[in-house]
């Protein structure tokens, strides 16, 4: 492999010198062989011949005449007249040395005399006619044996010197003569140089497709010095398409031109030079022909465009990462906009209906109440991350420094949340173990915002254990003292090479806790941000396994600490505001068919429109809707937009077409601009956003149906129960595990694995037997699921999961819905890794709502 690698590297006149050299030499042998240049060494033999037939002759001649002596003499004289031969002996026919002359016994080989060489000869003498016997003669050796002697083979000489003399002389002949043949000659040294300067690469090509000329620039290009471009072949580099793939020889421009005689204007090609520098180039093939259209020569330019091509990828990656931002924050606001209206549809559709007063069972009041404060508190959440989002990017968050009392403010976060920690039987503890000033400068809207995300967050990560709150004054320095708050749980920790990330946005700790724990990773970027606005930060210190404590800290003014205020008076409750008067609407009888694919928004609907007097039908989507419509005669329609088998604007668009005139109304969260026009073109009657505004939709049903609004009138006495409030409603430690302390302290916290889920309605006597339906089909639907995700049917498990997610939380299964969630996205995305976790997490879960049905009968229906 290294011969033609070192050939490669030769130049032409190289290679022309050394062709012509063995040329010569082959025309030397073959003279040789032919017998036109003498053989020094057959001549030689030939002469040695010649002296032992002599020596024979005579040595019979003598042996005729029975003369010994005369002979001995003989032989004796022969050797002194001729140096070459060595030795000399005479052997009888039968084998007998008779005569040995300088040793010839010790030089002569056995049975050399069968066959004569170049160093040994045996010719035979006669006796009176008849065969004596030998006359042996030894000579120096023509050549030393082995390599040594090959080397002095006259021809092999000949032959070398003739290689190399001739190389040596044909390399200067080439020389002067390429020298003189030089097109590049033929150029003026102006024009030489003018043309080395150009950074356009140029080629002077032949009909043959070899190089004759070429500039400096081409050369840097393909990393070889232009002079030694001369002779070769353009096509013999690594050229790549504008795809960047190996192009094939035939589609090279100047192949094509040479080929076709056109001219190839702006072929994009890119080359890797020897030096590994690669270049986009962009190639200009131009024949060169005669009279009679022969190629004649081949012009080819070309032009670097590697910097515009890197600015282009450059340019397309930003567009494309803009591009992708844009959809991004379109989807995220779509999300928002979803997540947002849906748990705002329940918040204000119930409290419109405790504000109406129209049910006197404490029992059913309650479970709106429960609705109303499950609803709350997801919109919450996502009020948590995405506010102030805009600032945050922007680096222009502000905050005020008024006086705040940040014990009422943790006190309210704290009760606030209460709820969802006792949901997951999680002890949550304010803790205030030393006096504290009674204000201090601050943001209260932020700082509330900062502690509600940062409770949150510690309830969301752990399973076991507890939360506690801590607010205590920290010695910062020896300069003064600063106001700390510690949230420290005892969740699943935050490894050390992820503490610092957990800051950035859209980053939490592991990829995974995001299918697992959901959330969008905004809430500690926006929370550090509201604590640096006030002046403090917020630090982390989390062991894995164990649990994390984030500490606000917060700066103190001189007079802060001069009043402390004990624990116990921090910690005393505020009284809540007394609730607003209600508005009540009356309808003449009509019927009202709502079409939704959620249980629980068309629960709420029924609940609004009979409150009224209208008799309302349902319809779980668009194709159950035309066959409602054309068996039962309803007044209107109540139609959302977004629905499995047929969707609402599907459904309109069929109704309307088959000559139905009823008032159609669409329930819709798309606020987007211009969706007005399509839903007039789909042939809705008008629309209503979610959540839905019980005003608006009595207001607009009024217009369409009749209704009226009557005088407002106080609730009937025992209408809503004593006791109605959010802490009577989660007491129950039986059902919502151990009380919330709001105490000095942190007692030890209780989590009782695997304990009975109980749902929120199971004591609502219209929703009970709903909720016992839903709870005989789950492990059979749990069944399909696992079937799904077994198989990887992802399609069949994101439609299961969109069903359980809806089912559950409207079922007062709010455990069901975070996984549910997830589970959906997971499928979606084909996450067959992810979906197999969380079906492990909702198995558990269905095995604990079997226990809590168990354990807590359903009540009868109310019929």
């Amino acid at each position: 492999m290294k011969f033609p690698r070192l050939f490669g590297r030769l130049s032409t006149r190289s290679h022309l010198a050394l062709g012509l050299a063995a040329l010569t030499v082959c025309m030397l042998m073959t003279a040789s062989w032919i017998g036109l240049v003498p053989d020094v060494e057959a001549l030689t033999r030939a002469h040695r011949a010649a002296i032992a037939e002599t020596v024979a002759i005579s040595a019979s001649t003598l042996l005729d005449d029975r003369n010994p002596q005369a002979l001995q003499e003989t032989l004796d004289f022969v050797l002194s007249r001729n140096p070459d031969i060595r030795t000399l002996g005479v052997r009888a026919h039968d084998g007998r040395l008779l005569l040995s002359l300088h040793d010839h016994a010790l030089h002569w080989s056995p049975g050399a005399h069968e066959v004569a060489t170049d160093s040994e000869v045996a010719v035979p003498v006669f006796q009176a006619g008849e065969p004596w016997g030998d006359i042996e003669l030894t000579f120096a050796p023509l050549r030393d044996a082995g390599w040594r002697g090959r080397l002095e083979d006259p021809s092999l000489r000949l032959a070398a010197f003739a290689f190399v003399a001739c190389t040596l002389m044909f390399a200067g002949y080439l020389r002067r003569m390429l020298r003189e043949l030089d097109p590049s000659r033929a150029v003026p040294q102006r024009v030489r140089t003018a043309y080395d300067t150009l950074t356009e690469g140029l080629l002077v090509v032949d009909g043959d497709g070899v190089i004759v000329l070429a500039n400096r620039s081409t050369g840097a290009m393909l990393g070889v010095e232009e002079h030694a471009l001369v002779g070769r072949s353009p096509s013999e580099f690594p050229w790549q398409s504008a795809a960047g793939v190996a192009a094939e020889r035939a589609t090279l421009p100047w192949e094509i031109a040479l080929a076709s005689h056109q001219i190839q204007r702006d072929v994009h090609l890119a080359v890797a030079s020897t030096t590994g520098a690669r270049f986009s180039l962009r190639a200009n093939c131009s024949p060169i022909l005669d009279e009679r259209g022969r190629m004649q020569a081949l012009v080819v330019s070309f032009q670097d465009v590697t910097e515009l091509e890197q600015r282009g990828v450059a340019l397309r990656i930003a567009k494309e990462h803009a591009d992708a931002a844009n959809e991004a924050k379109s989807q995220f606001l779509a999300n928002m906009s979803h997540e947002i209206r849906t748990p705002m549809n329940a918040i204000l559709g119930f409290s419109e209906v405790l504000r109406r007063g129209g049910f006197g069972d404490a029992t059913v009041a309650r479970q709106h109440l429960d609705i109303i404060h499950s609803s709350g508190r997801h919109l919450l959440n996502l009020i948590n991350d995405i506010l102030d989002l805009s600032k945050v990017e922007a680096g222009k968050l502000e905050a005020e420094r008024v006086p705040t009392a940040p014990h009422e403010v943790a006190r309210e976060v704290v009760q606030t949340l209460a709820g969802r920690a006792a949901e997951k039987q999680l002890a949550l503890t304010l803790d205030i173990p030393a006096p504290l000033p009674a204000t201090i400068p601050a943001d209260p809207a932020r700082l509330r915002q900062v502690l509600t995300n940062l409770v949150g967050n510690a309830i969301k990560f752990t399973e076991h254990g507890g939360i506690v709150v801590t607010l205590r004054l920290d010695e910062r320095d020896a300069s003064g003292r600063r106001y700390r708050i510690d949230v420290r749980d005892s969740g699943i920790g935050i490894p050390a090479d992820r503490l610092a990330s957990v800051f950035e946005p859209f980053v939490q700790a592991e990829s995974s806790t995001t299918r697992r724990f959901g959330g969008t990773g905004l809430g500690l970027t926006i929370s550090r941000g509201f604590a640096r606005a006030m002046g403090g930060d917020i630090d982390i210190h989390s062991v894995p396994g164990q649990g994390t404590t984030f500490s606000v800290w917060l700066p103190l003014a001189t007079a802060d600490t001069a009043t402390l205020v004990d624990p116990a008076q921090l910690l005393e409750a505020r009284v809540d505001a007394a609730p607003a008067p209600t508005r009540l609407w009356r309808f003449p009888p009509a019927r009202v068919l709502v079409v939704d694919d959620g249980i629980e928004n068309r629960q709420l609907l029924r609940v609004l429109l009979e409150q009224v007097g209208l008799q309302v039908f349902e319809a779980e989507n668009g194709r159950i809707a035309l066959e409602r419509v054309a068996a039962v005669p309803v007044d209107l329609l109540l139609m959302d937009m977004q629905m499995p088998e047929m969707d609402g604007e599907t459904a309109t668009r069929l109704l309307r077409e088959r000559g139905c005139t009823l008032p159609i109304v669409a329930l819709t969260a798309n606020v987007m601009k211009g969706f007005e026009q399509s839903l007039e073109g789909t042939g809705f009657s008008g629309y209503l956003t979610k959540p839905i505004d019980v005003d608006a939709l009595m207001l607009d049903l009024a217009g369409r149906l009749g209704g009226e609004l009557v005088d407002d009138e106080p609730a009937a006495a025992g209408s809503a129960p004593a006791e109605l409030d959010s802490t009577s409603a989660r007491t129950d430690a039986g059902r919502r595990g151990p009380p919330i302390a709001i105490a000095p302290g942190y007692p030890p916290p209780t989590h009782a694995h695997g304990s009975a889920l109980v749902s929120r309605h199971a004591r609502h006597a219209r929703l009970a037997p709903i909720v016992d339906r839903f709870v005989q089909q789950l492990p059979a639907k749990l069944v399909e699921m696992n079937t799904a995700a077994a198989r990887g049917d992802h399609p069949e498990l994101a439609r299961l999961a969109h069903w359980l997610k809806g089912a559950g939380g409207s079922m007062g299964f709010d455990d069901l819905f975070e996984p549910s969630r997830l589970l959906e996205e997971a499928a979606q995305a084909g996450d067959s890794r992810a979906a197999t976790q969380i079906m492990t997490d909702l198995n558990e879960l269905e095995h604990r709502i079997r226990l809590g049905a168990a354990r807590r009968p359903i009540p009868e229906t109310l019929r």
